[in-house]
C-alpha cells in the first residue's frame, strides 16, 4: 500500500491533470531563485490583489506543512525503536524542521488586518472552534516539535534539530502573538461552551479548508506535489519579497525580532531549495 499522501489540492497550486515535474529542473530554479535569480513568471499574469496573494499564501503554505510533516513522520517511523535516529535521518528532520519554519514566516506574513477580516473569519465558518490540532499529519510529529524525544537534544549529532525545533517555537509564538494579540485561537474561544476534540471528522473539516483531498500516493507523487509548491512559494518571495507589506518593524512582537528568525527569513529562498532537495533524494540513500 503506498503511502498516504494528497491526490489533488487547490487548482490555483496544482491542476490534478497535470503530469509529474522534473525534480532536476524544479530543483534548479529552487537554487536559482535563492540565489537572487529573476522568477520569469508568464507576462500575461496580473499581480495579485492583498486578498488574492495572502489567501494563496495561507493555504499553499499550510499545504507544504502538511508534506513536510508526512516527510517527517516517515523519517521518525523509520527509525522507531531506536533511541537516536541515524546521522543522516537527523540531517533530514533539521532541514524539514526549517521547512516548517520557513512556512509559519510565509503564512504568517500576512498583515493583522487581512488575517481578521479575510482568514480568521473564514476558519470560523468552517466550523467555530477552528484549529490546528486537528491536522492529521502533525499526530506522527508533535513529540518532536514539542521538544520531547530526539528532540530535547541529549545527544549531540541531535544538536541541530533541536535548535531547529526551538526556532520553530519562536516563530510560532511570534506569529501568535502578531495575529492573534489577544491571545485566544477560535478553539480556546469556545472551550467554555463545548470541547471538541480532535476526530475523523475535525479532520476531513481541516482538510477540506485547506483544499485537500487524501487517497494513495507513491512517494514520487508526494515528492512532485511538494517541489511544484516550493518553486510556487520561491518565485513568490523572489518577485514580492517575504513582507510585501512591510515586517512591523519594531513594533513586531520580540520573538520574530531575534537572530534566530531573521536569519531564517533571510535564508528562505535557500531553506526552500533544501527542503526541495532533500524531499528528491531516495529514502533508502538514508542509511
Amino acid at each position: 500500500m503506498p503511502p498516504v499522501g494528497y491526490a489533488t489540492v487547490s487548482s490555483a497550486v496544482v491542476p490534478s491533470a497535470l503530469p509529474p515535474c522534473n525534480p532536476d529542473l524544479v530543483l534548479f530554479r529552487l537554487r536559482l531563485l535563492a540565489d537572487g535569480g529573476s522568477p520569469d513568471l508568464p507576462a500575461i499574469r496580473t499581480d495579485p490583489t492583498d486578498d488574492q496573494l495572502f489567501w494563496f499564501r495561507w493555504i499553499t503554505g499550510h499545504q507544504i506543512t502538511f508534506l513536510i510533516w508526512h516527510l517527517m513522520g516517515e523519517i521518525l517511523d523509520r527509525n522507531a525503536g531506536r533511541e537516536t535516529p541515524d546521522r543522516a535521518s537527523l540531517a533530514r528532520l533539521e532541514t524539514y524542521a526549517y521547512g516548517y519554519c520557513a512556512m509559519l514566516l510565509y503564512t504568517g506574513s500576512c498583515p493583522i488586518d487581512l488575517y481578521q477580516s479575510l482568514i480568521r473569519p473564514r476558519m470560523q465558518l468552517q466550523h467555530r472552534s477552528f484549529s490546528g490540532t486537528w491536522a492529521s499529519d502533525f499526530v506522527p510529529v508533535r513529540g518532536l516539535f514539542r521538544g520531547r524525544g530526539v528532540a530535547r537534544g541529549d545527544a549531540p549529532e541531535a544538536a541541530g534539530l533541536a535548535r531547529a525545533v526551538d526556532v520553530h517555537k519562536t516563530i510560532h509564538d511570534g506569529i501568535a502573538a502578531l495575529l492573534v494579540p489577544e491571545g485566544r485561537s477560535l478553539l480556546q474561544q469556545t472551550m467554555k461552551e463545548t470541547v471538541v476534540r480532535p476526530s475523523e471528522r475535525t479532520a476531513i473539516l481541516y482538510d477540506n479548508f485547506f483544499m485537500t483531498l487524501r487517497a494513495p500516493v507513491d512517494a514520487d507523487g508526494i515528492t512532485s506535489q511538494l517541489l511544484r509548491r516550493l518553486d510556487a512559494v520561491a518565485s513568490d518571495v523572489a518577485a514580492r519579497g517575504l513582507y510585501p507589506r512591510g515586517d512591523g518593524g519594531d513594533e513586531r512582537p520580540e520573538e520574530l525580532r531575534s537572530t534566530e528568525v531573521a536569519r531564517c527569513e533571510s535564508r528562505i529562498g535557500h531553506i526552500l531549495h533544501e527542503v526541495g532537495e532533500a524531499a528528491a533524494t531516495p529514502a533508502e540513500l538514508l542509511s
